[in-house]
């Protein structure tokens, strides 16, 4: 079990408004190893995004939770007056590994609120800075993106359209694998991380309400699907930084294909292709060999 504590401070950018304290968690650790088709080894080091199976922003009561299934607006995160969420993007640098057991803390800054218009109208991208240490040592910078957006008044997707076929595997790439992500593969991961957001396990909520046509794949769980790729076929690599973009949504049963390619020494571009051969997810990987 883990021992957890959370302070909070008025929400404005640049300032310190959450500190987060736990213990890690060898259990989970060895859970998301499973998730992944490896062996699970609860004395081994956290995956490099091992810090992502604590510190929910959905660990919150009942009674805070909105509609759509996360902490509430105003609450946890800043009010932003747009009520759709999706996580696009993080920056990661990889300081010293978690190890299990360790007292971790995460404090995270507020860094940027920007706000845009896009196809789909007003958007606002906030911007936070997470910083994880483990027994006191710095241990992961995580620079998190979030995008707000207006909720739909009819489907975007949506299901009327015909599935599309699965790709066929990119060859313009040094390796690939393919993933096909099932609806149990998606409540696994939403338990693992104690994400409460309905668009990846309520499918009359996120079809009828959020407008796609099926239930979306956590953007966490396809970031790390990649980053396991990369370092099941590197297995030598130690990985020093991570970033990734999410550009589309992809959806429970349609194949992904996870590939990547070195650009120069130490860093490789990996990409998560969805149906019809569009990029869903565009990543870095920067190594230390």
């Amino acid at each position: 079990m883990s021992a957890r504590s959370r302070s909070r401070s008025r929400f404005s950018t640049g300032r310190e408004w959450s500190t987060a304290t736990e213990t890690a968690d060898g259990q989970r650790a060895a859970r998301l190893a499973t998730l992944l088709g490896h062996d699970g080894d609860q004395a081994a080091p956290l995956f490099p995004l091992g810090h992502w199976l604590h510190f929910s922003e959905d660990d919150v009561p009942m009674s805070e939770l909105g509609a759509d299934g996360h902490a509430a607006l105003g609450g946890f995160m800043p009010p932003v007056p747009l009520p759709r969420r999706m996580w696009a993007g993080s920056d990661l640098t990889f300081h010293a590994p978690i190890l299990p057991g360790q007292a971790i803390e995460r404090v995270t800054t507020i860094e940027s609120i920007t706000e845009k218009t896009g196809s789909t109208g007003p958007l606002c991208f906030v911007k936070l800075r997470h910083e994880v240490s483990a027994a006191g040592v710095l241990a992961t910078t995580d620079r998190h993106t979030i995008v707000y957006r207006e909720a739909t008044s009819a489907p975007e997707g949506s299901a009327a359209k015909p599935p599309r076929e699965d790709p066929a595997v990119p060859d313009e790439w040094d390796w690939s694998r393919s993933v096909r992500p099932s609806e149990v593969m998606l409540f696994r991961y939403s338990a693992l991380t104690f994400n409460s957001h309905r668009i990846h396990y309520d499918h009359p909520y996120v079809t009828e309400v959020e407008g796609y046509p099926g239930l979306v794949t956590h953007g966490p769980l396809t970031a790390t699907l990649l980053l396991d790729a990369f370092m099941t076929t590197h297995p030598e690599a130690a990985v020093t930084g991570y970033r990734f973009t999410a550009k589309s949504p992809l959806f429970a049963n349609k194949q992904i294909h996870l590939v990547g390619r070195e650009t120069e020494a130490g860093v490789h571009d990996l990409q998560a292709v969805a149906p019809g051969g569009k990029t869903a997810v565009a990543a870095t990987v920067t190594t230390k060999n």
